[in-house]
């Protein structure tokens, strides 16, 4: 039983009036009774009812009129219609009208009821719906994206520009810059932001089982096939699909993606029959597709397929001056969740983290930040709280007070990409993750096979015995 809602009965049959308003009384509505459509306009003018039970049929403004001005002042209106009449047409035009339900005279004491919270209950749900993609929205808009440096100011403009629109994206940047909040940002900023957003790493699957995800299979297509399963592009329904790591896709799959977009249809594993998809394609990689093509890694067709507006988020290093912003917004965030004062930075440790090259980019740097909260006493965070590996980069030890710098390390060539790159993995697998292999990955922000692939890749390249 709900109390504290307003109910408004609109009927010219007195006796009518008299029984609902006590039958409603009796279950804790507020009621408020009128005799004429004119007299119940005036009303609703001045204090909106929560809920309009109106007859059809009434000398002067009839009830369909009554329902429809009331509705221009509050849309949202919860509207019974009773009628003596029993016609589909006057049920067709009631809920054309907006009426939320339709009732039949004479009709039932608990139908009344029923309707009422029937009523409420859809309102309420419909309520909880908004927020809930209110909060869906705000999770990743463009407004969340941190940074006012030119490069990530035009990039986000260029967010804006391309949302609206159904052309194939493809994010370019290295790991940890945020190349899947950016694609979310574009899904939640354009008309497709109600739908849904789906994602797969191409890197996570081994190519049959990432086959199955993208197209769906057919039951007893294979071993643990044990029913139909609708493919990820399918399950879209027209909101957007993210393709992360696109650089890992295996070859044999290139070829059937590249089918599938170019028809805007995919096979289900083991199916006969094409299954049409609507979702916007965008995809992502921190690898060379380009390069990747040359060497024929990478099937130029699909590049060309998937390159149509090209995106590249800047390295966290490209955009130092983003740095303080980035600090701050974590420290709120990871202050909140430690339930602890919101804690400080002094100006010698925000130095320290604004000079480091941050090979993990924006990841990294949100790791480092909530490791400080946690582990750092007090409400400041000093110089001296800052890991070794960001205060003394590309040293094994500590500088102590008599440390010099030799000629030799000061004629050192700066370090690649690439070696830079190797040695944050290393250092993270062997400090940080203690050699374990899927704790790396986590915090590393890749897959366990990505891992796995960069240290055959390092291990090939080492001339050491």
């Amino acid at each position: 039983m709900r109390k504290s809602l307003s109910v408004m009965i609109v009927d010219d049959e007195k006796p009518m009036l008299e029984w609902l308003s006590i039958l409603l009384e009796e279950h804790g509505y507020d009621v408020s009774c009128y005799s004429t459509g004119e007299q119940a306009v005036e009303a609703g003018s001045v204090s909106m009812p929560d809920i309009l039970v109106v007859d059809v049929k009434m000398p002067g403004i009839s009830g369909f009129d009554v329902l429809t001005r009331l509705q221009k002042i509050s849309p949202g209106l919860i509207s019974i219609i009773m009628t003596a009449f029993s016609s589909v047409d006057s049920a067709v035009k009631a809920m054309r009208r907006g009426a939320t339900d339709y009732l039949v005279k004479p009709f039932e004491v608990d139908q009344l009821l029923i309707a009422i919270e029937k009523a409420l209950s859809e309102r309420d749900l419909k309520r909880e719906n908004l927020e809930l993609r209110k909060r869906i929205r705000s999770k990743h808009p463009v407004e969340e994206i941190i940074g006012k440096s030119r490069s990530i100011v035009e990039l986000l403009e260029k967010v804006r520009m391309v949302a609206d629109k159904n052309s194939t994206i493809i994010i370019t940047g290295e790991s940890g810059t945020g190349k899947e909040l950016i694609a979310r940002a574009i899904h939640t900023t354009g008309p497709r932001s109600e739908l849904p957003f789906m994602a797969v790493s191409c890197g996570s699957f081994s190519r049959s089982l990432l086959e199955s995800e993208l197209f769906g299979h057919m039951k007893g297509s294979f071993t643990g096939a044990y029913k139909d399963k609708e493919g990820l592009l399918v399950a879209a329904r027209g909101g957007t699909f993210f393709l992360d790591e696109i650089g890992e896709l295996d070859r044999e799959l290139q070829v059937k993606l590249l089918r599938a977009l170019q028809e805007r249809q995919v096979l289900p594993v083991g199916g006969t029959k094409h299954v049409p998809f609507e979702a916007r394609i965008i995809a992502a990689t921190n690898a060379d597709l380009g390069k990747m093509v040359k060497t024929d890694d990478f099937r130029a067709d699909l590049y060309y397929r998937l390159n149509v507006i090209p995106l590249h988020v800047p390295a966290l290093r490209e955009r130092r001056s983003d740095i303080p912003f980035l600090l701050d917004k974590f420290l709120e965030d990871y202050s909140g969740e430690t339930g602890d004062q919101l804690k400080t930075i002094t100006p010698e440790a925000r130095k320290i983290l604004s000079d480091y090259s941050w090979p993990g980019n924006v990841r990294e740097l949100e790791n480092v930040v909530e490791r400080l909260c946690v582990m750092t006493q007090g409400g400041e965070i000093a110089a001296d709280d800052i890991p070794d590996f960001i205060r003394y980069p590309g040293e094994t030890e500590p500088h102590t007070a008599d440390s010099r710098i030799t000629a030799e390390q000061s004629s050192r060539r700066n370090p690649t990409l690439d070696e830079i790159e190797k040695a944050y993995t290393l250092y993270v697998l062997e400090h940080q993750a203690r050699g374990q292999k899927r704790l790396a990955a986590k915090i590393l922000g890749i897959n366990e096979s990505t891992l796995y692939r960069k240290l055959e890749k390092y291990a090939k390249s080492n001339d050491d015995p």
